[in-house]
């Protein structure tokens, strides 16, 4: 009989980014959880990472990741970390693991990345603007998460327009 992952949790989520941030893990939180951490609602089933292609990050992800509970990073393949193909980690929870995102990585991703504090937890993770960029694709689920992502930019800018006349 074959076990189906169940849908993550806040608590799950910050598990394992506590577990990357423990293990020194280059990470970028992408996908519908890193929009929650932005304040905006999104349901998700599955947390989404954006790392560097290769494996000395590899490694530090795959020990970060055996803080599931049913230990199945241990069959990742350091290969795998060579390869630009996502890594869909089936655990208790899904975690994927991604080297591009909508053409974006996370060398391109960079300049957008910041750190926000949820819960007492650190997350990295990239501003609205870098999360717009890694829903450029054609997935009906993307387009409600551009919709928020472009109304938010403009509500920001307006915003920031505001306060640089006073």
């Amino acid at each position: 009989m074959e076990l189906e992952s169940r849908p993550a949790t806040l608590e799950d989520l910050k598990k394992v980014i506590k577990s990357l941030n423990d293990n020194n893990v280059d990470y970028l939180l992408i996908g519908g959880y890193a929009i929650y951490t932005h304040g905006f609602e999104r349901t998700t089933r599955d947390i989404d990472i954006l790392v560097p292609l290769n494996k000395i990050n590899g490694e530090k992800v795959i020990k970060a990741l055996l803080v599931l509970p049913d230990k199945c990073a241990k069959d990742i393949d350091l290969s795998w970390f060579e390869e630009d193909a996502v890594i869909r980690l089936g655990d208790e929870i899904v975690v994927d693991i991604m080297f591009n995102a909508c053409g974006e990585t996370y060398d391109s991703l960079k300049k957008y990345a910041e750190t926000i504090e949820f819960d007492g937890i650190k997350i990295r993770t990239v501003n609205l603007e870098g999360l717009l960029l890694t829903k450029k694709g054609l997935r009906d689920k993307d387009i409600p998460d551009r919709i928020i992502l472009k109304k938010a930019l403009e509500e920001q800018r307006k915003k920031n327009i505001g306060n640089s006349g006073k």
